[in-house]
């Protein structure tokens, strides 16, 4: 919480519209306004580790891998040594498949076309 608490004080100050100096949360835009507001939130918009706090898929509960294609190429790091990737290839209907030491199962889901 402190994180939040800590935002929101760099990013309150006088609104320019009282005369004081326009602050970086009123004049962001975009993905630079986003991120300031989830910085006053206490979060990360560009968690990029989030994946590593996923579930493993297990046979009983393996991971759905959406896409709007009959198959899918999914890599699982090897659980001993993450430099080495087993790949395989999820097909639309078929069973959960183990790749690496987890399961996945294929999804599709509407939408994607032509380019």
């Amino acid at each position: 919480m402190m994180r939040g608490a800590r935002a929101q004080a760099l990013y309150a100050s006088v609104r320019a519209s009282s005369g004081g100096v326009v602050t970086n949360l009123e004049n962001a835009t975009g993905l630079y306004k986003a991120e300031l507001e989830g910085k006053m939130r206490g979060e990360d918009i560009f968690d990029h580790h989030a994946f590593l706090r996923a579930p493993t898929g297990t046979e009983e509960s393996p991971c759905v891998v959406e896409s709007t294609m009959e198959y899918r190429v999914v890599g699982s790091p090897d659980p001993d040594d993450d430099s080495i990737i087993h790949w395989g290839r999820l097909e639309e209907g078929a069973p959960p498949m183990k790749i690496g030491s987890e399961w996945f199962v294929h999804k599709r889901v509407p939408g994607g076309g032509h380019h």
